[in-house]
């Protein structure tokens, strides 16, 4: 067989290499037949990838123009222009087991970190179905859906992957809206759901607080006053105590209501990297007196978001309260804010106890503790808090010490329903 000769204009690496006869013989082939494919001017677009499987980087063997248009860049920079244009990669999976499908998203970061294994999985398959979400030059963002078969020439140490790309931002776009009005269906149902058990918690809640917090507070008061007149040492020890635990179950009170009643949502536009640093400055006395070492990290810029500013202010005062007191010894803290498509993620982890196995599902829940001077509703303030933003809180085991609680607020909330 003769040695394929390189089409007039060729840019590719394979048929001028010291490759194969297969792989040339096949690479001319398919060159052969994707001009042609490309020359009858449908909209979806040929080309033709490959890659060495010991190395990182791609090229293209063949690119519809239209693609290069699309970009306006050449041949020799369309593999670049288009790896940096991803904003995400969505691929979709259905099994045998559950016939829905599912869809599994990465951003460019997560892309860029994981595109040795995706190739690897797509030469195993020998075909790969993906969904990219593009930022084009004139910063339009289109959908493009991206099949091809992957073949590797082993003898070659080449992946050769032949595929075409269709615009699929309509289809995409419906599908995406349809996935809010899911969400927001489903966080209505449940807030239904919640509306009954809050307002049968505020009735009982209510008459809790007035009838107890008046006798709280008398005792309290008392205490202190008789504080300042000791008459013995074991007495001042003890109305200390009074007083401290008189303040405690106060602020379980405060902390019961402030739970069960309707607060008002107040958004507005909230630097959440100053909020972080101001919830700090508020603990920094109590962070100092543990001996905990605080590292804070903010990707810079992150634009103000919509919240209520004071009601997660309140939540991270209490995940931060938390993360201290797990570290009774002392130990470090790590906060990391950054920005993620369109979530903004707030990152706490501390080097203390960790969360009990089997625990991590329970520690929101009201009452629930594990602490033996816990009131069990900080966590639980916190998560709805969160909740009414539509935002997710998460408790993480790390493989060391310690407990890893991220907070994920988005940019844009759903409407209030």
């Amino acid at each position: 067989m003769p040695s394929p000769v390189p089409p007039e204009g060729y840019y590719g690496q394979i048929l001028t290499g010291t490759y194969s006869l297969r792989l040339r013989s096949t690479v001319a082939c398919q060159i052969a037949s994707c001009t042609s494919f490309d020359q009858l001017g449908l909209s979806v677009m040929p080309y033709i990838a490959a890659w060495r499987t010991d190395q990182p980087g791609i090229w293209y063997e063949f690119v519809s123009g239209r693609f290069l248009e699309l970009f306006h860049c050449s041949p020799a920079t369309i593999a670049r222009t288009f790896r940096e244009s991803i904003i995400d990669h969505r691929h979709y999976r259905q099994t045998a087991v559950y016939p829905e499908i599912t869809e599994s998203i990465l951003n460019r970061n997560d892309l860029e970190n994981q595109r040795f294994r995706l190739r690897r999985e797509s030469a195993k398959e020998g075909v790969g179905e993906v969904i990219y979400k593009v930022a084009l030059p004139d910063r339009r963002k289109v959908w493009l859906k991206d099949w091809a078969s992957v073949t590797h020439f082993k003898e070659d140490g080449i992946c050769l992957s032949p595929g075409y790309l269709c615009n699929v931002s309509l289809e995409m776009s419906r599908k995406d809206h349809l996935d809010e009005i899911n969400v927001t269906v489903n966080r209505d149902k449940n807030l239904l759901v919640e509306a009954e058990r809050s307002a049968a918690l505020g009735q009982i809640s209510a008459k809790i607080f007035h009838e107890i917090r008046n006798p709280i507070l008398s005792i309290g008061g008392l205490a202190k006053r008789l504080l300042k007149k000791p008459e013995a040492e074991n007495s001042h020890k003890y109305l200390d105590v009074i007083a401290k635990e008189a303040n405690r179950l106060e602020n379980v009170l405060a902390n019961l209501f402030t739970y069960t009643k309707n607060a008002d949502f107040v958004p507005e536009p909230t630097d959440l990297v100053a909020l972080a640093k101001s919830v700090i400055d508020l603990l920094q006395s109590e962070l100092d007196r543990q001996h905990i070492a605080i590292a804070f990290t903010a990707a810079d810029p992150i634009q103000p978001i919509m919240i209520d500013r004071e009601q997660i202010r309140l939540a991270l005062v209490h995940i931060l309260k938390n993360s201290v007191e797990a570290m009774p010894q002392g130990g470090s803290l790590a906060i990391t804010i950054g920005r993620q498509n369109e979530k903004v993620t707030l990152s706490i982890r501390d080097t203390g106890i960790g969360i009990p196995a089997g625990y991590s599902r329970r520690v929101t829940e009201p009452f629930f503790t594990t602490k033996v001077y816990g009131t069990g509703l900080g966590l639980s303030l916190a998560q709805k808090a969160i909740d009414l933003h539509a935002g997710t809180l998460t408790f993480r085991q790390p493989d060391t010490d310690g407990t890893e609680v991220i907070v994920e607020l988005p940019v844009k909330r759903p409407l209030a329903g």
